[in-house]
């Protein structure tokens, strides 16, 4: 009996998507440990890794879970391995984000078992994922396309999931109304106090930044509130391991100081509070939320801010991730605010009505979108006061200023002993 070959496939990214997950979990499952499978069926880990968009979507799904959310199918049919399902929704305009990344962490499978049977397989996908990555197209790409025949039983009339109504404009004005009145803000004259520090600071680090590689407009933007120029959060499974010291990385990571996991954008707040840094516990029963990506991969700045037709791209929005004017601190009960985009856009610009016009929220040629409809009017809603008290903020600039200074010395430290 002749092998089954591997043949051209000239389609959509999610056809590579799909045939690499049914060579890693079908025709050479050895090549994935259990630890990257949990991985992969972590929505977190996807979202920084391999930039799945949508909230709480893990690019696998154990079959028991089904491959329905809230009425949709988010995953496709096929039951891979007869134990998962996998994740289909990849948005059009983020498939060539999605193919770095995706080549990346095929690319490190490859490389850690050469000898495998199945490694040169992957590699084939690590083409077929470069050339999608530089074209937008795959053709010609040589992918496995081996599939494993599957039993399925007969479809009962009427077995299928309700038809359940999704909320009304006025459901979610409701929500937003009992939402705004516990999303907590910083006090604006601290906010001011960070702009103001970096005005005094900012040609110094500037400079600094700059000696290393490091764009500081990325970070320091004028009337920019980012707290820790130069600290951004980790992205990538490699970015992952590194911060987690499961691995070493033979160059520093592009465009910052330092990674982080979500420690850094909380350390102003802790000081406004306590009088110290953050110590890994914060509020009972809230929870950090940001206001606008931070992050290159998946990132909505799109969708959620305005830029004229003529501007150029905008920065790598990572001075974004410890901005000052980009945090407010929410009951981890009312977290849907992170996935409705209304509700996004209004704390967005209940923060934009707070800090507007002591700094710039968002990098130029950036602006927050202003909202038409009068019943998501600001005015309509409650809020709290904002919150934190002025008495720790010279402490914390001290903290930040000898932080920011150790960090820069590490990285020079670093380059000396290359």
């Amino acid at each position: 009996m002749s092998k089954p070959g591997v043949r051209g496939v000239r389609g959509e990214f999610q056809k590579i998507v799909e045939t690499l997950m049914r060579t890693l979990l079908e025709e050479h499952p050895t090549l994935l440990e259990k630890k990257e499978i949990v991985s992969l069926m972590d929505a977190e880990y996807c979202k920084d890794v391999l930039g799945l968009s949508l909230p709480n979507l893990a690019l696998l799904r154990h079959r028991n879970q089904g491959r329905m959310i809230q009425g949709h199918g988010r995953y496709w049919e096929h039951v891979y391995a007869d134990e998962f399902f996998v994740c289909s929704q990849w948005w059009k305009e983020h498939h060539r984000a999605n193919a770095r990344a995706l080549s990346k962490f095929v690319s490190a499978l490859a490389r850690r078992k050469p000898e495998h049977a199945g490694s040169r397989t992957l590699l084939r996908y690590v083409e077929a994922f470069d050339r999608y990555a530089a074209g937008g197209k795959a053709d010609s790409t040589p992918v496995s396309t081996k599939r494993v025949p599957q039993v399925r039983p007969p479809r009962r009339q009427g077995a299928d999931w309700p038809a359940w109504p999704a909320p009304s404009d006025e459901d979610l004005r409701e929500l937003a109304r009992a939402m705004t009145p516990f999303v907590r803000f910083l006090d604006p004259g601290i906010v001011y106090a960070v702009v103001e520090d970096n005005r005094r600071m900012g040609a110094d680090w500037s400079s600094r930044l700059e000696v290393l590689g490091i764009d500081p407009a990325i970070y320091l933007w004028e009337g920019s509130p980012c707290v820790f120029p130069g600290v951004r959060r980790y992205a990538g499974s490699t970015e992952i391991a590194v911060f987690r010291q499961r691995a070493t990385a033979d160059e520093a990571p592009p465009q910052c100081l330092a990674l982080d996991d979500n420690d850094y954008p909380k350390h102003l707040w802790a000081f406004a509070f306590t009088g110290k840094p953050f110590r890994k516990r914060g509020p009972g029963g809230y929870q950090l939320a940001h206001l606008l990506d931070h992050k290159e991969y998946g990132n909505r700045w799109r969708e959620e801010l305005d830029i004229p037709p003529d501007a150029k791209e905008p920065v790598l929005p990572y001075g974004l991730f410890t901005s000052a004017a980009n945090s407010a601190y929410v009951p981890g009960a009312l977290r849907s605010a992170d996935f409705s985009p209304k509700l996004r856009s209004l704390i967005q610009r209940r923060a934009l009505q707070l800090y507007g016009n002591i700094c710039r929220i968002v990098p130029s040629p950036l602006s927050v979108k202003p909202c038409e409809d009068q019943k998501w009017s600001l005015d309509n809603f409650q809020w709290s006061r904002p919150v934190g008290g002025m008495d720790n903020v010279p402490g914390f600039l001290e903290f930040r200023r000898a932080r920011l200074g150790e960090l820069f010395d590490k990285r020079y430290a670093a380059l000396r002993n290359d």
